[in-house]
């Protein structure tokens, strides 16, 4: 797999995507305290935990599609409801937008650079499913 022959969608979003994962578990979106005696919080923990978690669960569909269609498209099965899969992988981004948004704007106190590190990234991902939904289908449903 070259990275330079990939459509421009999978150069966005597969390195966007492991970025934002880890950084939903691992950076901190709220910091309470400074220096040792500080907490930080994750965005799959308190306040508003489900948003983050509806946000990784997303992004973890997101690339599991992404990698199925990047090794080849007789890996996967005929999408829901007769929609490409560009647009399904479109609603899935848009649905992990929402949480992140939504989660930044619920609780704006304390605030880490982690929320502006994994915001930055899902726009960067959301976008590479927008570039995907807008060149077409490349799995076409009879």
């Amino acid at each position: 797999m070259d990275f330079q022959n990939l459509d421009r969608r999978f150069q966005l979003m597969l390195p966007s995507g492991p970025i934002l994962f880890l950084f939903l578990i691992f950076a901190p979106w709220h910091q309470f305290g400074s220096g040792s005696w500080g907490l930080s919080q994750s965005a799959i923990q308190a306040p508003n935990a489900l948003l983050g978690i509806v946000a990784l669960l997303a992004v973890a569909i997101s690339l599991l599609i992404s990698f199925a269609q990047v090794l080849g498209t007789d890996k996967l099965p005929e999408s829901p409801q007769g929609k490409s899969w560009e647009e399904v992988l479109f609603l899935i981004n848009a649905v992990m937008s929402a949480a992140l948004l939504l989660k930044l704007i619920l609780e704006t106190s304390f605030l880490a650079w982690g929320a502006w590190a994994c915001i930055i990234a899902g726009a960067i991902h959301f976008y590479g499913s927008y570039v995907g939904r807008q060149s077409g289908s490349t799995s076409p449903n009879p």
